[in-house]
């Protein structure tokens, strides 16, 4: 799903256009496209948002044993659902509006822009509307919206592992262990730490130890998410690569030599989260402290998706 607008960029015409244009003296390398780009870019903000909403209600709040009201006040499950249904509504602006756009530049009809394998399509819809409907239900106060939210999430980000090739279906596994990762940091901190930060419901030794549960809670899910990012990255890095010469004779090879520097900045401050910050927390103010590192983290987790937004849209050394 993700990986097939970064092959559709692939198919894009030889090397050796205008000055200025792909391949032309200043311009950008061929193959490349700023719509796809940032078209890619939006659909893994969305499926971060997304799975992230998901990770936090799953793998964080419901392991936090014997959670007093007022931590339930803070961690309000309709919070972090409301960044779900963000996340859901930039995969329809894409899904939607990508065909749309092609429809208005190229003068046919909507229904002539979709997809060919229209099958692949509609399931996805499906899965969108269902993923949609449950994270709605729980901002409705249905608790059990979440599941249905999950089911949608999960049968989307992994349908090319019944529908696409071996290297669809490890890139897909690749994106679900990052969104797991980086996307239930990213709602930890706005949902979380934010909440307790900004409540006033409980006294500062609460909040210390409400954060100390909640990072506690997210540390197993972020070793695992990240051991399985390691494994499935390094495998599709080598499909796509062939060479290792690659790595500093292509364009394909610099943008993934810029990515996994930036990876290597989110793994040395996710370590040092671990080993240095996390067994401080429970004193007064240490959720300030993990906070500022938190974001640090998801900064350069920022930069991987806009480095890996590119890379995507590069076609692969030959």
């Amino acid at each position: 799903m993700l990986h097939e607008i970064g092959q559709a960029a692939q198919q894009i015409g030889p090397p050796g256009g205008p000055p200025g244009g792909p391949g032309g003296p200043g311009g950008p390398p061929p193959g490349f496209s700023f719509t796809d780009a940032l078209f890619q870019l939006v659909e893994f903000v969305g499926v971060f948002l997304a799975v992230g909403a998901i990770g936090f209600r799953f793998g964080i709040v419901r392991q936090i044993r014997g959670m007093s009201d007022e931590a339930k006040a803070i961690l309000r499950a309709d919070n972090a659902a409301l960044l779900g249904i963000l996340g859901m509504a930039l995969l329809w602006l894409i899904y939607l509006g990508q065909p749309y756009l092609d429809a208005v530049t190229n003068h046919k009809a909507f229904a002539a822009a979709l997809p060919k394998n229209l099958s692949q399509f509609q399931w996805k819809m499906a899965m969108l509307t269902i993923g949609t409907l449950g994270f709605v239900l729980v901002r409705a106060t249905w608790r059990g919206g979440w599941t249905i939210a999950a089911i949608g999430v999960l049968l989307l980000v992994l349908q090319p592992l019944y529908t696409g090739r071996f290297s669809s279906k490890v890139n897909a596994v690749h994106i679900l262990a990052a969104s797991t990762w980086l996307g239930t940091l990213l709602v930890l901190v706005l949902i979380g730490i934010r909440g307790v930060a900004r409540s006033t419901r409980a006294s500062s030794a609460q909040h210390a130890e409400l954060v100390a549960d909640l990072v506690n809670s997210f540390s197993p899910l972020a070793l695992v998410a990240s051991a399985i990012v390691a494994i499935t990255g390094l495998t599709t890095a080598w499909l796509h690569l062939k060479r290792i010469s690659s790595l500093w004779t292509t364009s394909y090879g610099f943008a993934l030599d810029i990515k996994l520097i930036l990876v290597l900045a989110v793994v040395t401050l996710g370590a040092w989260n671990w080993r240095r910050v996390r067994p401080s927390l429970g004193a007064e103010g240490s959720e300030q402290t993990i906070r500022r590192s938190a974001r640090m983290e998801l900064t350069f987790a920022a930069l991987v998706l806009i480095a890996t937004s590119v890379l995507v849209t590069l076609p692969s050394p030959r």
